[in-house]
């Protein structure tokens, strides 16, 4: 027996299951039982998106002889005819094969007889836009005053090229891209009834991939299947759309964001090597950066970070555009790549001035920049595991970026001297004491970086401030969570009320010899030597 493809098998055959366009189905299932139903529809939208699945449902439903007036039986005559595709009374017209003014004057004639076998005759002209301009004219007519038993659907993805006359005589439905939640759970049902094995995370690789068409969700479903020897799993989907696992874009975007502009470059020549297109992992870089921006709007609302995110969106958005159109795209990607990760190369007014401020406001936190990341390359297990638990991970500033510590003034630093210390020591003391709340809380991730070792610390007026120097384990712990429940430890074990704050850098003092100064070692090297010039330096006249 012939193989049927999953869409074809799987069409929704009643109102009920058409999935995504529930506002388009109500209107027509209250037109039906109102018998108000029109003479001619235009149904908009992307592909795939049930445009004529609906219109043959309409066309059912209109001439069902065993159902109620709102949904067709499917067991009926007419029923099973449209089913089939042999029913003389449902005509579906392909507008792309059959554009030319003859095949309309022959539709004009056609249309005159009456029904052979149901109440209606109803007219199916998919890709109606495809018309050309004498057979618009032609079907105008017939359009605007048909016979009392036809109807005509036109379904088109383009509906900016079918001209206005023709447009004022339909009813105009626009079907919605169908959202991946909706996408999933009816790859779900279609898994479940054929049996197909399937990894969630799969899934949701398909929904993505078939940007809102239910359609090539399926058929992108049948390919893993046949591509997959027992269950279909993500490497799966990424192999057949040619795409990268996630850690691949959380490792580009933590090169882009430390400045580790060789790091970059050597994974655009690994992905390159693997046979992936440059031009698809432009797009997901880019995706991937909107998602994370909009993630830390909504969570962190931190400046410098979302500028940061926010100028690499704007870098890799030119660079996917110029790709299309370049012979050398790679080439593209790369510039794009050091342009990113090496803002300093960048000479315009508005990243010098960045550049200036990110630098006065690290001077003033007295924090040691750190450029590099050790943190390996997550594996894909551990990435699977980090985007569950986690979400998408946050991304650092062009630098650095640290959760600044507040402004002190000479009483408060007069209490840091005397106290400070002393709280510090407290704190050490009770630190065995602190994991154990940790742990009992099932904070594990917490508790695996802290117990790795007691990080250095501020503490002023019961705020303890903890400096980190990996970005991993300093996004983690600042977390809103990670911070409220270590303030409530705190709070538990030494009574009063606790704050806690973090920051990605050292633990320092002001150095005596200026050359073995970070801050004026990464002034020097932005702006160079002969621009640097230090406050007090014996050196100056």
């Amino acid at each position: 027996m012939t193989y049927k493809a999953l869409y074809r098998t799987w069409r929704p055959q009643n109102f009920r299951d058409i999935v995504g366009q529930q506002h388009i189905s109500k209107t027509l299932q209250n037109a039906l039982a109102n018998g108000r139903v029109a003479h001619a529809y235009l149904f908009c939208g992307p592909r795939g998106t049930g445009k004529t699945t609906t219109a043959k449902v309409l066309a059912k439903a209109m001439n069902c002889t065993g159902g109620d007036l709102t949904e067709p039986c499917n067991q009926c005559d007419n029923c099973r005819g449209v089913n089939e595709g042999s029913s003389v009374d449902v005509i579906e017209i392909d507008a792309a094969s059959n554009r030319g003014i003859d095949e309309i004057r022959d539709l004009r004639e056609k249309v005159k007889f009456t029904p052979a076998a149901g109440r209606n005759k109803v007219y199916i002209i998919d890709e109606v836009h495809m018309l050309t301009d004498q057979a618009f004219n032609a079907l105008l007519k017939t359009l605007e005053e048909p016979p009392a038993h036809v109807t005509f659907v036109l379904a088109t993805t383009e509906a900016h090229k079918v001209p206005v006359t023709i447009l004022s005589r339909c009813q105009r439905f626009d079907f919605r891209r169908i959202k991946q939640e909706e996408i999933i759970e009816r790859l779900k049902e279609v898994t479940d009834g054929t049996g197909i094995g399937v990894e969630e995370e799969a899934l949701q690789l398909i929904a993505k991939a078939a940007e809102g068409g239910l359609r090539d969700a399926l058929s992108l479903l049948d390919q893993a299947a046949a591509f997959s020897e027992d269950i279909v799993k993500a490497a799966d989907i990424h192999s057949i759309l040619g795409t990268v696992q996630q850690d691949i874009l959380v490792s580009m975007t933590k090169y882009l964001a430390g400045g580790q502009t060789g790091e970059a470059l050597e994974l655009i020549g690994e992905i390159s090597d693997r046979g992936k297109d440059l031009r698809l992992f432009a797009r997901e870089m880019t995706n991937f950066l909107r998602s994370t921006l909009i993630e830390n709007i909504e969570t962190h609302n931190r400046i410098n970070d979302n500028e940061s995110l926010y100028n690499l969106l704007q870098i890799l958005v030119q660079a996917e555009q110029e790709m299309k159109w370049s012979s050398q795209p790679t080439l593209i990607l790369e510039m794009a790549i050091i342009k990113g990760s090496r803002p300093e190369l960048n000479a315009s007014p508005e990243s010098l001035a960045r550049r200036v401020a990110e630098l006065e406001r690290k001077i003033e936190l007295g924090v040691v920049l750190d450029r590099t990341i050790t943190e390996q390359l997550p594996s894909e297990t551990n990435t699977k595991k980090q985007n569950i638990n986690q979400g998408v991970p946050s991304i650092e500033g062009n630098l650095v970026t640290e959760q600044p510590a507040p402004r002190t003034n000479a009483a408060d630093k007069k209490l840091e001297r005397q106290g400070g210390q002393g709280s510090a020591e407290k704190i050490t003391k009770a630190w065995d004491s602190l994991l154990k709340g940790i742990k009992e809380g099932r904070k594990m991730q917490l508790w695996t970086i802290l117990n790795k070792g007691q990080p250095s610390m501020d503490v002023v007026d019961n705020v303890v401030t903890f400096y980190f120097e990996e970005e991993f384990e300093f996004r983690t712990v600042d977390k809103p969570e990670s911070r409220k429940y270590l303030e409530w430890l705190l709070g538990k074990q030494f009574g009063e009320q606790w704050e806690v704050r973090c920051v990605q850098g050292k633990k320092t003092s002001k150095t005596k010899n200026p050359e073995n100064d970070p801050i004026y070692s990464e002034a020097v090297r932005i702006f160079g030597k002969e621009i640097v010039v230090l406050e007090d330096d014996p050196g100056q006249n």
